[in-house]
């Protein structure tokens, strides 16, 4: 059963990604790199943020990467200035998710402790499912801030609830 969730939610965060990409591509290059609130960056650089969050969690996960390297991993913000190469990040994050979350077969899988050293030395062990959580819940807070700043500029994504 929590394996199903999971997957459920995951599906959503997918869902609500393209849905929020859809209407960024509606936005001018200078709508989407403005501070729009004051305080937050902005749309593109809170996209970016968010999507890179869930590309350093799989590459670990899946074990491309060390825990280690992949915190490592940089995603210079001056690469992803427009929503085309946005999308096309979240497209390969995407894919690269959904494959590991395939991979899980119970809710056993969901169990396995991932170990990794910080850059300050400390030893934190972490068990996949509270990770996994972690991630969608990123993903919902810098969306929601995301649906702000649209609505803001008179895009509004409308009703991003699960249910």
């Amino acid at each position: 059963m929590f394996l199903d969730a999971i997957v459920r939610l995951y599906d959503y965060q997918r869902e609500s990604n393209a849905r929020v990409l859809d209407i960024v591509d509606e936005l001018s290059e200078s709508e989407l790199q403005s501070t729009i609130v004051e305080g937050q960056p902005s749309i593109s650089d809170t996209l970016l943020h968010m999507i890179s969050i869930v590309q350093i969690n799989v590459a670990w996960w899946s074990n491309r990467l060390s825990g280690e390297d992949a915190y490592l991993l940089e995603y210079p913000v001056s690469e992803y200035r427009n929503s085309e190469n946005l999308r096309e990040l979240w497209v390969r994050t995407d894919a690269e998710i959904a494959k590991f979350i395939d991979s899980l077969k119970s809710n056993n899988d969901l169990e396995r402790m991932y170990t990794r050293v910080t850059p300050d030395g400390e030893t934190r062990n972490r068990v996949l499912w509270e990770m996994m959580l972690h991630v969608i819940n990123h993903g919902t807070q810098h969306r929601s801030e995301v649906a702000m700043m649209l609505t803001k500029l008179g895009h509004s994504p409308g009703d991003m609830e699960i249910l």
